[in-house]
């Protein structure tokens, strides 16, 4: 079992993806980005050049397959750059997660 006031990530879905917790009470949000610009997580997905979105349960960082199919070292530098960001930006400790884990924890797949 995980902490819940960690950010979780794991690629699944073609990208990055990251559940981040509410700040009170349990679960992860359901909109993490928002309807609103956000200067830090743009300048996020810049340090990799890819888009972030985030309005369906998770952040999500639509990589190139170059990348999501890529060599393990490409994957591992795009967390190198993404993960201590999100921590930063966040305030919390980042852990990497199974698909598995990421699905049966996702927001959306929890609604009920």
């Amino acid at each position: 079992m995980t902490d819940a006031k960690q950010l979780l990530w794991c690629w699944v879905s073609s990208g990055f993806q990251v559940l981040v917790p509410k700040r009170r009470g349990y679960g992860f949000l359901r909109v993490p980005y928002g309807h609103h610009h956000d200067a830090a997580l743009d300048a996020i997905g810049a340090l990799v050049s890819v888009d972030v979105f985030g309005l369906d349960g998770a952040l999500f960082f639509e990589c190139a397959g170059s990348v999501f199919h890529g060599a393990p070292a490409v994957r591992e530098a795009f967390a190198a750059k993404v993960v201590p960001a999100l921590e930063r930006h966040y305030g919390l400790s980042a852990l990497e997660i199974s698909e598995g884990e990421f699905w049966r924890l996702h927001p959306l797949e929890r609604a009920e």
